[in-house]
């Protein structure tokens, strides 16, 4: 394990710019936009439909791909040429969607990118017959990725619940992917997360607003979870970053996109996925170099068990790089993008 002390780069926060008690109450206004954070300027992906069957129905579903095209190697990355850099594919955490890794592909302008949603997220359907499982949603990003037509194997790259579908699919053909890079990866089920009374009884409570949720009438279960106390309170449990700029962008992303998905079925059945599996669970099969990333305060994942997930992949006969970012909570693709792409760019680039 390797404690990691560059931030978004990290650097210690201007002091007109520290979390204030009233910030965790009120929600701060966001600043003039992403580039305030990143010092990068944002890339603009263009948006691709790649259709995809459906697992049980055999229907089509289309899934919204995010396309950013190459624009040039970022500071401090001089050498590095874009035209030899592989194709760098995006899987996004629950109720999320592409924009939620924006910070990470501003900062990576070398490196061609494509930024799924997952099926029922952001701009994607839901699909109609299958459930929203573990399983399916790898089905779906492993036709994405086929319908691409890549000409050298990816780097994949995935946050939170993407972690668990990436492990899995990784896990199926280790030899399809250049490298494997998780983000804050769920490496114990919810119910033990940090080990503790409290985490536990978070997730019981919040597995119970979901299966509530896709019980009530639709117009109520909309509003349940959609409810901006809810969406608040998420920041604030998941988030640990001291920076006022950075609170503020995290609230407003998720304002804007935390209730983008298609039904309270699928959202429902895509919480139970999450909670119920884990990438450990596909550790045996990752024999390939994987980055694991992970917050040293992550309510959702213990430093210990991201050390067992990291043994896990040694043990298989794949590496695993273990960086621990202190002082980040579950979001560090808000807290620490910075952080994030330069270890990016370090496994796509090996010395």
């Amino acid at each position: 394990m390797k404690p990691n002390d560059d931030a978004g780069s990290g650097a210690p926060v201007p002091p007109g710019h520290r979390v204030r008690l009233w910030d965790r109450v009120r929600i701060p206004r966001p600043d003039d936009g992403p580039g305030s954070l990143t010092g990068c300027p944002a890339r603009i992906p263009r948006r691709r439909e790649v259709t995809v069957p459906d697992p049980v129905a055999g229907s089509g579903v289309d899934v919204a791909v995010w396309e950013y095209a190459p624009v040039g190697p970022a500071d401090g990355s001089r050498g590095v040429d874009p035209d030899a850099a592989p194709r760098l594919v995006f899987v996004h955490g629950f109720r999320g969607d592409h924009h939620g890794l924006a910070l990470i592909a501003d900062a990576l302008p070398e490196f061609a990118i494509s930024s799924i949603d997952l099926p029922g997220f952001g701009a994607s359907e839901a699909f109609p017959a299958a459930e929203h499982s573990v399983a399916h949603h790898a089905d779906a990003v492993a036709a994405v990725v086929h319908a691409l037509a890549l000409a050298e194997p990816p780097l994949l790259v995935a946050h939170s619940y993407g972690s668990i579908v990436a492990s899995h699919l990784v896990a199926r053909d280790p030899s399809a992917w250049h490298r494997l890079v998780l983000l804050n990866p769920i490496a114990e089920p919810a119910l033990d997360a940090s080990g503790s009374w409290t985490a536990a009884a978070a997730a019981t409570v919040a597995q119970g607003y979901y299966e509530v949720a896709a019980r009530l009438p639709e117009r109520a279960g909309r509003a349940l979870l959609g409810a901006a106390p809810v969406v608040w309170a998420t920041t604030v449990v998941m988030s640990r970053t001291t920076d006022r700029r950075v609170l503020a962008y995290t609230h407003d992303q998720h304002r804007r996109y935390f209730s983008l998905f298609a039904s309270r079925r699928m959202l429902a059945e895509s919480y139970r996925a999450s909670t119920t599996s884990t990438a450990l669970d596909a550790a045996a099969g990752l024999a390939l170099p994987v980055v694991l990333v992970a917050g040293a305060e992550d309510p959702l994942g213990s430093v210990a068990a991201q050390e067992r997930l990291a043994a896990a992949i040694a043990a298989a006969g794949g590496t695993a790089d273990l960086q621990v970012l202190p002082g980040v909570g579950h979001l560090l693709h808000y807290e620490r993008p910075l952080a994030c792409a330069r270890l990016i760019r370090e496994a796509a680039h090996p010395r």
